[in-house]
């Protein structure tokens, strides 16, 4: 079965040449996190979920309905070695984020309902070397369930 989080990362290295190939899960962030490691990459980007939220539905004979609003993030990393304000990385954290931005947005895996919308952007960190900065993106889906 093909996750959401499975579904976003081959659009983004689809779409994003800066990060092909470049593109990890929430387990690899945390083994970085866990080693107090760098990413090997002067750019990558980690694609994870975030969660759901109810949406509202309505239950009927023998059918419930329900609107999810699944949340994911993308956190993209730009190694600023040598580099303490971080300036020299910001033009490309502006650039993979336009990019990644355009790549999810308003647009869904063909089996849900609903498309991508940006929900917010911020600056994670900027330290050690390291700049992070998150993208979170949702989607409304409708659950189904027959009773």
């Amino acid at each position: 079965m093909t996750t959401l989080v499975d579904n976003v990362s081959t659009r983004i290295d689809a779409v994003v040449p800066a990060l092909k190939d470049r593109i990890e899960g929430i387990a690899d962030l945390a083994a970085l996190i866990a080693a107090g490691a760098l990413p090997q990459r002067e750019v990558a980007a980690f694609v994870v979920p975030v969660g759901f939220d109810d949406r509202g539905g309505e239950s009927a004979t023998s059918v419930h309905t329900q609107v999810l609003e699944e949340s994911i993030a993308v956190i993209l990393c730009v190694k600023a070695l040598g580099d303490a304000k971080a300036r020299r990385a910001l033009p490309t954290i502006e650039q993979l984020t336009g990019a990644v931005i355009a790549a999810v947005a308003g647009w869904a895996p063909d089996d849900v309902a609903g498309v991508f919308r940006v929900v917010r952007g911020r600056l994670l960190s900027a330290e050690k070397g390291l700049v992070l900065y998150q993208l979170d993106f949702a989607l409304l889906d409708q659950l189904r369930i027959v009773l």
